[in-house]
């Protein structure tokens, strides 16, 4: 069966190509929003802990240090 796919050249249309241009631009961008969307969940876990730090911190004492 691969001999015969290799004996037969696949002919694609100029409007297929397009549609699988498309599918590939799409595709790419989903997979950059789903690094983006790893990147924000992480960044928002990271402001959660310290959130959390803060508020038991709180529990000290009155004043929470600061560098300035």
């Amino acid at each position: 069966m691969a001999a015969s796919m290799k004996d037969s050249d696949a002919q694609v249309t100029y409007e297929d190509q397009q549609k699988i241009n498309r599918f590939a631009r799409t595709n790419s961008r989903l997979m950059d929003f789903k690094e983006e969307l790893a990147a924000k969940e992480k960044e928002f876990e990271n402001l959660k802990d310290a959130e959390d730090e803060l508020l038991m911190a709180e529990g000290d004492s009155d004043v929470v240090p600061y560098p300035f």
